[in-house]
């Protein structure tokens, strides 16, 4: 089995540079990965055999890194000892003194033949990409049609309410086994007892303190704890008359829901970071007044502020460094999508200049993410552009025509959205470059209008799994799913009638999600 995919996680592993989640992920890789515990077995004891000699050569506390990438370089470049060692021993010249440099090329020669006897010379492989779920999944050309179909999304029953499903295994990362006593010569048969024991004495030199460190981090990966913040929402209520939309706002658990006063209203937005003055949302008709983008307190202490003067201007969108607001609106007599910004007073419009919607701000402020088309009307799927030259400069960093909904993370350069490849929605994840695309969920039922929450963290996203409608959280690093509401009403959709249908049908994916501090 090919190994290049751990050759640079051995040596953090070894350094110390992981993280605790990481550094459990990596063991219980390993423990199904006979030729990586050997790797890593080999690679143990050079260190503990040249690592020492090695530091008080050069005078350096931590050299692994530089030495032991200029060596290795030079031996997957030529196998001949002689210019191996010339490769290593210039650029240790130019680090040490001329007395110390004799020391060092002794020490390369003799690493050279160990090496070659204890490690494989296959080129270092990147990082692997289910010990590191950000990193994680193919990459896809802009060209791409659509987001590649990963692993089936499984569940498993919830023992308190068997109708909620409590995880979804993502499709890159690695699914979390009960540590056994016996794991090594259990889940790998292909591991002899020797390697496996000598495996296990191995991976037991670490601290008491860093094995009570990764018992904590991986009851953080298979019970996170549930996140802080408040979710807003809009749902259609048909049992008022007359029939309009409503917003509704609730705490990640389920508890503190209440309902925003003023009816005729959806599409909300919270800002990423204040408490106070902090909502926008559209209003669509009497009793809230004007028909446009409004501002509030989220608690609605305060009367509406009106910020644009338009009533086709909808899905609001906060900048997390300043109070500018980007919207999308059918103002125009083509009735065209085009985006705008304003400042939370309503002051100073400025037409951006771009055909698209659903604009969602980066974490600097500046740049923003939306869908959108070229002027021929193809390239059509998820752009990014800035304030300054979105007319000209905004490119395509994924062409999938049915990629709804974006949100950019607010700490990360990643952006969830909802596609529909197979005939129901479900949500994904790509970089902002374009790059890793990779889908998140993958069952019958529809998942859609992904948020973020402040930590960058978890999804909240509506979905109709079980046959009904309700507001889900997922962690993206355990798969962990929670159920946070059930709806108490079906479908989504509006009614097909004015004001809903004045510029085409409205459907539920036309909506929005908000999470705020």
């Amino acid at each position: 089995m090919p190994t290049k995919h751990v050759d640079k996680l051995i040596e953090a592993y070894l350094d110390g540079r992981l993280s605790p989640e990481k550094r459990y992920l990596v063991k219980t890789h390993v423990r199904d990965c006979s030729d990586c515990a050997r790797r890593l077995f080999d690679a143990r004891r050079l260190d503990a055999e040249l690592g020492t000699t090695m530091n008080a050569a050069l005078g350096q506390p931590t050299p692994r890194t530089i030495l032991h990438d200029r060596l290795r370089e030079s031996l997957y470049t030529d196998r001949s000892t002689r210019p191996a060692f010339l490769g290593w021993a210039a650029p240790v010249k130019a680090l040490n003194a001329v007395g110390t440099v004799a020391v060092i090329a002794l020490l390369a020669a003799g690493a050279v033949t160990v090496i070659r006897g204890q490690i494989s010379l296959s080129d270092p492989g990147p990082l692997l990409a289910s010990v590191a779920p950000d990193q994680a999944g193919k990459e896809v050309a802009n060209t791409a049609p659509a987001p590649p179909v990963l692993e089936r999304y499984t569940s498993r029953a919830n023992p308190t309410n068997p109708a909620i499903s409590d995880r979804a295994i993502l499709s890159d990362t690695l699914s979390l086994p009960t540590p056994s006593a016996n794991a090594a010569d259990t889940r790998n048969p292909s591991i002899p007892g020797a390697a496996a024991q000598a495996f296990d004495r191995t991976m037991g030199g670490t601290s008491a303190a860093l094995k009570l460190e990764e018992e904590a981090a991986l009851d953080r990966l298979t019970n996170p704890r549930l996140p802080d913040g408040t979710i807003a929402f809009a749902l259609f209520n048909r049992a008022l008359d007359p029939q309009t939309y409503e917003i509704h706002f609730i705490k990640p658990d389920g508890t503190g829901h209440y309902k925003f006063p003023a009816k005729g209203v959806s599409e909300p937005a919270l800002h990423p970071k204040e408490k106070y003055n902090n909502l926008v949302f559209r209003a669509w008709s009497e009793p809230t007044s004007p028909r446009s983008l409004l501002s509030s307190d989220a608690e609605g202490n305060h009367h509406p502020l009106s910020l644009t003067n338009f009533w086709e201007d909808a899905q609001p969108d906060w900048s997390p460094t300043e109070s500018r607001i980007i919207f999308a609106s059918q103002r125009e007599s083509d009735r065209r999508w085009r985006l705008y910004s304003t400042w939370d007073d309503g002051s100073i419009e400025v037409n951006l200049r771009r055909e698209g919607k659903s604009p969602t701000f980066a974490p600097d402020g500046y740049r923003f993410a939306f869908e959108s088309c070229n002027e021929a009307g193809s390239s059509c799927g998820l752009w990014v552009g800035d304030l300054d030259f979105s007319e000209f400069q905004s490119r395509p960093i994924l062409l999938d025509p049915q990629a709804k909904a974006p949100d950019w993370s607010p700490v990360a350069e990643k952006i969830a959205y909802m596609a529909n490849p197979n005939g129901d929605y479900d949500l994904y994840l790509v970089k902002s470059d374009g790059t890793n695309a990779r889908r998140l969920t993958n069952t019958p039922a529809n998942d859609g209008l992904p948020t973020w929450s402040p930590d960058g963290e978890w999804l909240a996203f509506v979905s109709d799994r079980g046959g009904k409608w309700g507001l889900w959280l997922l962690h993206l690093k355990s798969g962990h799913l929670h159920q946070t509401i059930a709806f108490e009403s079906t479908p989504l959709n509006p009614p097909d009638r004015v004001p809903y249908n004045e510029h085409g049908k409205r459907f539920w994916w036309d909506e929005q999600l908000s999470w705020g501090p």
